[in-house]
């Protein structure tokens, strides 16, 4: 069974919101999650692996669809409910309080 963290992302994060959640994540989130998570981030993604699948929130939006039919603003991070969920959330939160046009949801 999964459990899943859901946003939808309409276009590029700004300039000051990114370097707000970059700093949350930063100086919050990878110091508490500790040794939970494996960072990966670059200048305009944050990524970390935990137990299941890895995390990728972009500052810039994708707007091209790969294929007829598909939404390029859906993403999504399966967790298994795992302990690294509570950084997906928390992060995710803390986006959509920056970003409120960033909509987010999960499956509990």
């Amino acid at each position: 069974m999964g459990y899943t963290n859901y946003w939808k992302q309409y276009q590029n994060v700004p300039d000051k919101a990114w370097k707000s959640i970059k700093k949350e994540y930063e100086e919050y989130i990878k110091p508490v999650a500790g040794n939970l998570i494996e960072d990966r981030s670059t200048e305009n993604e944050i990524i970390f692996d935990g137990d299941c699948e890895t995390f990728i929130l972009s500052k810039i939006a994708k707007i091209k669809p790969d294929y007829k039919g598909q939404d390029p603003s859906f993403n999504f991070c399966k967790t298994r409910a795992a302990k690294y969920d509570l950084a997906v959330w928390y992060l995710l939160t803390f986006v959509n309080k920056v970003c409120p046009d960033i909509e987010i949801s999960r499956d509990r």
